[in-house]
């Protein structure tokens, strides 16, 4: 509560600098170790990987989290599972979720993690979803963190 008024985690302490939520704690790395960009320099493309980082923030992770705490978890299920089928859709043919591997894929990354936690299985009724995850969770900086 001292540090995040939101009583959140995580909370990034930066020198005199505060800061939270976790997709403004994203923006600010990726912005101060610009040498690895992690966000497209042109508008549309930076604009679609933002619309992905919010889609995972409040419909994702949101669901998730009703599946867990909220008063009704079976629809949460079924919202979820349109959620993940929007995601599946949004692969097909595509290596990462908005172009070159960026902030977007970073977000979906902790939910991916976490997908037993709400119930969730990505097999082979969401192929291209399942591959990204498996393309997402293979990579080195991620693999060493699990």
């Amino acid at each position: 509560m001292e540090l995040n008024p939101y009583a959140k985690v995580p909370v990034l302490v930066d020198g005199d600098a505060v800061i939270y939520e976790s997709a403004i704690i994203d923006e600010y790395l990726e912005e101060k170790f610009s040498q690895v960009p992690l966000m497209p320099k042109e508008l549309f493309p930076r604009a679609q990987v933002r619309i992905w980082i919010d889609f995972c923030n409040s419909r994702l992770q949101a669901a998730g989290s009703e599946v867990v705490h909220g008063s009704d978890p079976q629809k949460a299920r079924e919202q979820l599972r349109k959620h993940l089928q929007t995601l599946d859709r949004q692969m097909n043919g595509r290596d990462y979720i908005a172009g070159d591997y960026s902030l977007a894929d970073i977000t979906f990354i902790p939910f991916f993690t976490r997908q037993q936690r709400y119930g969730v299985v990505i097999d082979d009724t969401l192929p291209n979803l399942k591959q990204w995850v498996e393309r997402l969770l293979a990579r080195p900086a991620v693999r060493s963190t699990l």
